[in-house]
């Protein structure tokens, strides 16, 4: 299990949401963010998405994000990868892969 964080300008959010409601992920959560790159031109809006996905599923949401919030402009974000030990729903108490 991973945990994907993206990093998108905000004008591309609507992009990246469209692609991720029809690719069938079992959810995400996201959180206004600003930030700075290594340009040092400023704070930014950007909005920062959360998904939580098993490994086979990372390939294919990493390139729907980078598709749909590619500006080939600086600035257009980051995703990172963060290996998750557990993940437990808080109603069920289902843990691992069905909580997901």
């Amino acid at each position: 299990m991973v945990k994907i964080e993206a990093i998108v300008r905000k004008e591309k959010f609507a992009d990246v949401c469209a692609v991720l409601e029809r690719s069938g992920i079992g959810g995400m959560t996201v959180i206004p963010a600003h930030g700075f790159g290594h340009h040092r031109n400023g704070l930014k809006e950007k909005v920062k998405i959360e998904i939580y996905a098993d490994e086979f599923q990372v390939d294919a949401i990493v390139e729907m994000v980078r598709n749909a919030a590619k500006t080939e402009s600086s600035g257009d974000g980051k995703i990172a990868i963060l290996n998750l030990e557990n993940i437990y729903r808080i109603r069920t108490g289902e843990e691992g892969a069905a909580a997901i």
